[in-house]
């Protein structure tokens, strides 16, 4: 009895869900991933758009945000996602998310950090085993979590938190960013971040979205904690106004039951003593259940302007709610109305019933009068959604029988027709590439692949996006394809060369066709996957077909659907027992079943000796671990004709083919970099994030109509490199629990595995340029970083010429005396700035920093002197002598010496006056005479008086001065400018905002008869 629970522990260890068949499991704590929204968000980070996966940029823009110099773009975005089992994230419509959210998300490996003070248990292993139960083993932490930070500028990257060997916390951070993280959190949870990027901004994320139990879902042994924090804040290094987010709103992903999938082991054993040979098949199905509580954002606030997300559902707390408008406000007016018309959706799969989707129908924009409008609509393959069961990566497909483990066919050292008890695993007749002498069976009663993907059009997928001009573009999505080692029939492949084209999950695009408002094809781009049949056979084959197939970041065979452990001595390998291999692992016929070889009787040595293998999909999908089911080693884009239909030169503009460095050299061939491999018994992988999506060429071509002639050429070389981050999976070394020594240690039962975060860094571009002969010349950069990715050396040949550029950066002396104002940049982290430029030929430039210190106690750290210096001689400098408390400048001195005041208003948003040959304090007595207040309280006022302005050109102190006035309509332009003449130019804008014409008034007679319009601007929307 005590054999076959520590099997079942092995067992339950690699599939931990919920059991429902008939036999109890140990609860073994489940890798929980991150929330849906979270998830979403991290789609837009700074990998996902790009020809490698096949996702074209498709985004909406709604608006931008602009504060005091930081630029942050509102639009909606959209990704073709395939429903999965459980929710799908869909509160701006199925496939869509806004650009500005962000967050920091993790996946749960083991226990959250937290609780073990961001340790793993190591210590724990040279302990007895005995020691340990299931419910401590259940709570040991082995695998650090995976932290994802996704900015609102697009930007994304990875970090671990661990602890050193000298006891203090190290965050190990991708992408190559030298950002500062640091975080609050106790015993059971993490409560916030705060990163600060390399131009010193700082962001701040609380905790947002956490785990429940929900019904029927997965209960951890941490109860509740979090998976993410949302972005609450960014304040800029030279401002102290923030950018707020809240998040009034949650909903509850309470859908009870999720993702079913069945599951098969094999266990073969042999005792010398007592019943020699005993072997079994059992089946059992598991339920991965996970549920999320989720915050919604419901507004961004910035000095005086808002931006408030109203939602269907009006309450709090809700299992389902969507976005169905966006108001933008300054000051409480409305400048804005964004309505996001959304229909409902039903979606339905084995055991869940009815479950509502959101798809997004319509974005109109509305002006101030609530009348005058754009509006986007968009079309989908479908608008409902039914399937049965999931595909090999756990997606939704139109599996019927969920009982079925997969099609894949494997061997067996004893007779499974005396062990099975179920039917859906069936023996199978060999054929001439069986060589194996072992059973043959399949564990699916199914002949069709029953795992095959759902098509685009099954899920929902955006097809068409029509623009307010009446203008649209159709998209056509098809799914990934890729070559893999199992056959139609589920066999394993032995020869990597007769690999068969077969279809992953997921949607890459086929074709883009853009139309104007009258519904003529304007222009059309198709993209094809893999090289030419020409390429990929050596010259044989059509020089315009592509072998449509990527590289799968994982295959799904019988060997990734498979874990399995066994004693040793054991009579033959388990993985060359299950692929056809013979006891060498060497694909070649054998004549003896190894398994039943063991007679004593015979004079043959005997052993005890015991084995299992357990098989599903969920074991596929956990080595999987998020990764995109295929990338793409080459994509051509072809610019079609109108009306062409094929790719040859004829029905072509041009052509772009891009090709990208997945692969990476073995003994005797090649590998995509993040290949499975076996730890000890457990097969896994080496993360390596950072190494996708590099372009390594990028070749341009332009159709004279006979043939495709080069134009031009560009060459990437990379330089990738990680740092090692360790984690353990468990592996029992002994095999079962009947051969584990009384001497065993914890540690005994766990194998080292570790994944790297890095980035990779250009080392060096090379551009040829091609004229009509296809003679090329060509111009190559190298470059040098530091940490951060700041560019530190540029290297530029031309032919016969060279030039090389230096940076330098703030950074601490290692030798010499760092200045106090560097070092103060150094600890605000703002180390992103340039100090130096210089070239080879002695141009450049140089930037000083100073301290100026704010009403409110603050003090910001900005340029103060800007040194030029040019043909080797001259030098030249500009000055700032004031900012004000946001970091606008207000006193410059140019390199002539010319003295040039910059008043401010609207909040200290926008300038209202330029006054040039004055300084600041005689401009302060000009504003204090006029106004009655000092230039920093005028800059507070949101209106400031238009005449009063024009007033200051008037005043003595500033006699000698040119005075530029100007008017502002918050959030939309400039209403006016009037030159030092006195000359007022005026500009009239529509209740979107758009520029409708921009006057003047006859000497300044502002009549209408003395009307001067200088430019109008008309604009015809289809819906208008």
């Amino acid at each position: 009895m005590k054999r076959y629970i520590f099997i079942l522990f092995f067992f339950a260890t690699l599939f931990p869900f919920a059991a429902h068949a008939g036999s109890e499991l140990p609860y073994i704590a489940p890798s929980v991933p991150t929330s849906p929204q979270a998830a979403a968000f991290k789609m837009y980070g700074d990998v996902a758009v790009n020809p490698a996966m096949g996702v074209p940029d498709i985004s909406i823009p709604l608006f931008n945000i602009e504060h005091h110099g930081y630029q942050l773009p509102l639009s909606l975005k959209y990704n073709p996602t395939p429903f999965h089992p459980g929710y799908n994230y869909d509160v701006f419509g199925h496939g869509w998310a806004l650009s500005v959210s962000s967050c920091i998300s993790r996946s749960i490996e083991c226990m959250p950090d937290e609780t073990t003070g961001f340790k793993l248990d190591t210590d724990q292993f040279g302990k007895s085993y005995r020691n340990f139960t299931e419910a401590t083993m259940n709570r040991l932490n082995l695998k650090y979590d995976l932290f994802t930070a996704t900015l609102p500028d697009g930007s994304s990257f990875d970090f671990v938190i661990r602890i050193k060997y000298d006891g203090k916390l190290e965050y190990v951070v991708s992408g190559g960013r030298d950002v500062k993280i640091t975080h609050v959190a106790d015993a059971s949870k993490i409560y916030s971040f705060k990163v600060v990027d390399e131009q010193g901004i700082e962001y701040s994320f609380d905790g947002a979205d956490t785990t429940f139990a929900g019904p029927g879902c997965t209960i951890t042994p941490y109860g509740t904690a979090y998976v993410s924090w949302q972005l609450t804040s960014i304040r800029l290094p030279h401002s102290a106004e923030l950018i707020t987010f809240a998040y009034g709103k949650s909903i509850s992903s309470n859908y009870g039951r999720q993702q079913v999938e069945p599951a098969v082991r094999f266990h073969h054993i042999y005792e010398v003593d007592g019943d020699p040979d005993r072997f079994d098949v059992t089946f059992q199905t598991y339920t991965q259940q996970h549920a999320y509580q989720m915050k919604l954002l419901t507004s961004i606030a910035y000095g005086s302007t808002t931006i408030n997300i109203d939602y269907q559902d009006g309450s709090d707390s809700e299992h389902y709610n969507y976005a169905k408008a966006i108001n933008i406000r300054d000051n409480g007016t409305l400048i804005r109305k964004i309505n996001l018309e959304q229909h409902q959706g039903i979606l339905h799969y084995h055991g869940s019933g009815n479950l509502p989707f959101s798809t997004l129908d319509k974005i109109t924009l509305l002006g101030s009068n609530g009348i005058t409008s754009e509006t986007y609509q968009c079309g989908y393959t479908s608008s409902s959604a039914s399937f049965g069961g999931t595909d090999h990566w756990g997606n939704l497909n139109y599996r019927s029988d969920i009982h079925n483990v997969a099609c894949l066919n494997l061997f067996v050292g004893f007779d499974v027709s005396r062990a099975a008890s179920s039917t859906y695993v069936v023996d199978v007749p060999k054929d001439g590439d069986d060589l194996s002498p072992l059973d043959k069976v399949r564990i699916s009663n199914s002949y069709a692949n029953t795992r095959t993907p759902s098509s685009a059009e099954a899920h929902c997928v955006l097809n068409k996006l029509t623009y307010p001009t009446g203008g649209y573009t159709e998209f056509h999505f098809e799914n990934h394809e890729f070559f893999t080692f199992t056959d139609y029939d589920g066999d394993y492949i032995h020869n990597k060369k007769r690999r068969i084209k077969t279809q992953a999950t997921g949607f890459r695009i086929y074709e883009i066709v853009n139309y104007t408002a009258e519904g003529v094809r304007s222009d059309s781009k198709h993209y094809c996957y893999g090289q030419t049949d020409y390429d990929a056979n050596g010259g044989i084959g059509g020089r315009y077909f592509h072998t449509g197939a990527g590289e799968p970041t994982l295959d799904p065979t019988i060997q990734t659907y498979m874990t399995y452990q066994s004693s040793e001595p054991i009579p033959m390998s388990v993985l060359n027992m299950v692929l056809g291999l013979d006891p060498s692992g060497q694909y070649r016929s054998f004549n003896y079943n190894p398994f039943m070889s063991y007679d004593p009787s015979a004079g043959l040595i005997a052993a005890k000796w015991e084995w299992e293998c357990t098989f599903s999909a969920f074991n596929f999908q956990r080595l999987l671990n998020g990764r995109p089911a295929v990338v793409y080693p080459e994509v051509t884009v072809y610019y079609l004709k109108d009306g062409a239909t094929t790719y040859t030169p004829e029905n072509c503009n041009g052509k772009t083919v891009y090709q990208y460095d997945i692969y990476e050299a073995m003994q005797y061939d090649t590998a995509f970099f993040e290949k499975p491999q076996y730890f000890n018994n457990v097969l896994s992988y080496v993360g390596e994030k950072y190494r996708y999506n590099l372009l390594k060429e990028q070749t341009d071509y332009m159709s004279d109509g006979q043939e495709y002639k080069l134009k031009r050429r560009e060459t990437l070389i990379w330089h990738p490199s990680g740092a090692s981050v360790e984690g353990w999976e468990y592996s029992n070394r002994y095999g079962t629990l009947s051969f584990v020594p009384q001497t065993a240690t914890l540690g005994d039962f766990y194998t080292f595995t570790y994944q790297l975060l890095g980035h990779s860094l250009l080392y060096q571009r090379d551009i040829t340029i091609y004229d009509e002969s296809e003679t090329g010349i060509t111009e190559t950069e190298q470059y040098n970083y530091l940490s951060g990715n700041r560019m530190l050396k540029k290297k530029h040949v031309a032919g016969k010429l060279q030039q090389e550029t230096n940076w330098e950066y703030p950074k601490l002396s290692q030798t010499g005396t760092t200045t106090d104002i560097i070092r103060k940049m150094v600890e605000k982290h703002i180390i992103a700035p340039v100090l130096t430029k210089k070239q080879s030929n002695s141009d450049g430039y140089e930037r000083e920093f100073g301290e100026f210190p704010t009403q409110s106690g603050d003090t910001l750290i900005l340029p103060t002197r800007l040194y030029q210096k040019c043909y080797a001689t001259n030098r030249f400098h500009s000055e700032i002598l004031a900012y004000s408390p946001n970091g606008n400048p207000r006193e410059v001195i140019s390199r002539d010496n010319l003295h040039t005041v910059y008043l401010w208003g609207y909040g200290d948003r926008y300038p209202i006056a330029e006054i040039k040959n004055a300084t600041l304090a005689q401009v302060e007595a000009a504003v204090s005479s006029i106004f009655g207040m000092t230039s920093s309280a005028l800059a507070q006022n949101s209106l400031p008086d238009a005449a009063k302005l024009k007033a200051l050109r008037k005043h003595t102190s500033l006699s000698k001065a040119q005075v530029t006035v100007f008017t502002h309509l918050p959030l939309i332009g400039v209403s006016s400018v009037t030159d030092p003449t006195g000359k007022t130019l005026y500009y009239e804008y529509d209740e979107l905002g758009r520029l409708k014409r921009n006057y003047y008034y006859e000497n300044n007679i502002m009549q209408e008869s003395e009307k001067r319009v200088l430019q109008e601007y008309d604009y015809h929307y289809r819906n208008q």
